[in-house]
C-alpha cells in the first residue's frame, strides 16, 4: 500500500495553501495532494475565462512550484475514509496510508429545486477545468444568457459574457439588490448601473418559477409572471459544503456549516484537520456560526490547520470576510458587517464616510473623483465591524486595510490617526485620505 506522512485531499486554496505550509513548518514530511480534475484553477478568476483571459487553461495555477517542493499529486476520485487503519481509498481501488490528514474539499455549486432544472444548458458554477470548457463551448453557440444570482460570481459572470460578445444577459437576483449578501445597499445600486452600462439587464427582486423547453432549456417563468428567453443559463448562488465523505468515515458534520472544528482547525478526530470551504467558521466579529466561503479565508485556514498538524501553534481568529469585485469603471470593496447586517445582530452602530478623489492632485490620470469610504463601529465599544469601499482599483487594497482593523479591532480613535503612505499616482492626498478621514467624521458625528 502507498503511504504517506501528510495527505491532503483537496488540491484548491486550502489544499495548495496547506502543502506550501506543511513544506515551511515541517520539511522532512512526505505531503500528498489528492485532486479529482487534471489541473487547478484559480477559483476567483473562473468568470474571466470567458472575457479578459479568452481560454479556460489561462485560468490555471501550474504545479510546478509545488513539485519542486517535494509535493506530490495524485489525481483521482476519494471514496473513503477509513479513520481506525488511518487510509484513504480512492474510487479506482486504490489505497493509500497517512499519518496526518487535511480533508480540503471544498464546495459544490447550490442548485435549487426549479421545475425543468433537468433540461440542458443549464450550468452550475464548478472547477472542473473540462467542465468550464464545456460552458465556454455551449456559450459559443447561445444568444440569449441568464444569469441566476446577483452575488460576486453573477455580477462578474455577466459584465465577462458582455465583454465576450453580443449577447443578450440577463442577471436575475432575488433580493431587492446585487450583492446584497456583503455590500451596502448603495453600493450594490452602483453595481447594478454600471452592468446597465454594459448592456446587462438587472432584475432584482425576482424569482425563477421554472425553466422552460424540452431537451435543452429556452426560456424561464419568472415570479411576476413574465416570461424570459434564454437558451443557456449560469447558476451563482451559493455553495454547499462537500461533507459527505467525512460524515461517511464518523466525523462530525453539519449540513450547512461543514465539517465541524475547534479553534486549531482539528475535526473529531485528532488527526484529522479540515479548512477551506468544507469546514465550519464562526465570525470574527461575534463569534456566532457564519457561512462564509472565500478563497483568502481558506488560504489562511489552511495555513493554520499544516502549522498544527505535529505542534498546536495558532488559533484561527475566526472567518471575517472581507470581499472585492471590479464591474466596469467601478471597483467595491466590503469587510465585516453591513447596516443590515448591523440591524439582524442588535448591534447600536454609528457611521463615518469620506468621499475624496484617489489621486492627489485629482487632474491626474486615472483619477476616480468619488472613492468613498463607509465605516461602522459598535457604539459600546467603538471598535469597527464594518468598512465599505467604493471607487476605482485601489478598493481591494483599501478595504484589506479595514479587514485587519476590524480583526485587530481598532477603535474609530486609533484609524483616525493612523500612519500610512501615500502618492500622488498611487493614492487620495493625506490631507483627506479616506479611512483616516472617515474614522474622524464617524467621532464626530457620533
Amino acid at each position: 500500500m502507498k503511504s504517506t506522512d501528510v495527505l491532503i485531499i483537496g488540491g484548491s486554496a486550502a489544499g495548495l495553501s496547506s502543502a506550501n505550509s506543511i513544506k515551511t513548518w515541517y520539511p522532512d514530511k512526505q505531503v500528498t495532494v489528492v485532486r479529482d480534475v487534471s489541473y487547478t484553477v484559480v477559483p476567483c478568476g473562473i468568470p474571466y475565462i470567458y472575457g479578459m483571459l479568452k481560454a479556460v487553461e489561462k485560468d490555471k495555477i501550474p504545479d510546478d512550484g509545488f513539485l519542486k517542493k517535494g509535493i506530490e499529486f495524485i489525481i483521482a476520485r476519494v471514496s473513503e475514509i477509513d479513520r481506525t487503519k488511518h487510509v484513504v481509498a480512492f474510487a479506482d481501488g486504490e489505497t493509500i496510508h497517512y499519518e496526518k490528514l487535511i480533508l480540503a474539499m471544498g464546495a459544490s455549486p447550490l442548485v435549487p429545486s426549479i421545475p425543468g432544472g433537468q433540461l440542458e444548458n443549464i450550468f452550475p458554477i464548478n472547477k472542473d477545468p473540462l467542465y468550464l470548457q464545456k460552458i465556454d463551448e455551449v456559450l459559443q453557440q447561445s444568444k440569449d444568457v441568464a444569469i441566476i444570482g446577483g452575488g460576486f460570481i453573477g455580477v462578474e459572470m455577466a459584465e465577462q459574457i458582455r465583454l465576450k460578445g453580443d449577447y443578450n444577459v440577463t442577471l436575475i437576483e432575488a433580493l431587492p439588490h446585487c450583492l446584497a449578501m456583503a455590500c451596502e445597499e448603495e453600493h450594490g445600486k452602483k453595481i447594478e448601473l454600471e452592468l446597465d452600462r454594459l448592456g446587462v439587464k438587472v432584475l432584482t427582486n425576482t424569482r425563477v418559477e421554472s425553466f422552460l423547453g424540452d431537451i435543452k432549456v429556452n426560456g424561464l417563468m419568472l415570479s411576476d409572471g413574465s416570461t424570459l428567453d434564454a437558451d443557456m443559463v449560469i447558476l451563482g448562488i451559493g455553495t454547499v459544503p462537500n461533507i459527505e465523505i467525512a460524515g461517511n468515515s464518523g466525523l462530525k458534520v453539519n449540513a450547512r456549516e461543514g465539517i465541524i472544528v475547534d479553534e486549531y482547525l482539528r475535526t473529531s478526530d485528532p488527526d484529522i484537520f479540515a479548512c477551506g470551504d468544507c469546514a465550519s467558521k464562526f465570525s470574527t466579529i461575534n463569534g456566532q456560526a457564519v457561512v462564509i466561503r472565500l478563497a483568502s479565508v481558506a488560504a489562511s485556514e489552511g495555513l493554520i490547520a499544516a502549522s498544527n498538524l505535529y505542534k498546536l501553534n495558532r488559533k484561527t481568529q475566526g472567518a471575517l470576510g472581507a470581499f472585492a469585485t471590479k464591474v466596469g469603471n467601478v471597483s467595491v470593496g466590503a469587510a465585516g458587517f453591513t447596516e443590515r447586517m448591523c440591524k439582524e445582530n442588535d448591534i447600536d452602530y454609528y457611521i463615518g464616510k469620506m468621499i475624496a478623489p484617489d489621486r492627489h492632485p485629482g487632474s491626474l490620470p486615472g483619477c476616480t473623483m468619488q472613492t468613498e469610504v463607509k465605516l461602522l463601529f459598535d457604539r459600546k465599544d467603538d471598535r469597527i465591524i464594518g468598512g465599505h469601499v467604493l471607487g476605482g482599483v485601489q478598493a481591494a487594497d483599501m478595504v484589506n486595510i479595514l479587514a485587519l482593523a476590524i480583526q485587530q479591532r481598532l477603535t474609530a480613535a486609533e484609524l483616525a490617526i493612523m500612519q500610512y503612505a501615500t502618492h500622488p499616482l498611487l493614492t487620495g492626498s493625506p490631507l483627506v485620505y479616506q479611512v483616516m478621514w472617515a474614522a474622524e467624521n464617524a467621532l464626530v458625528s457620533k
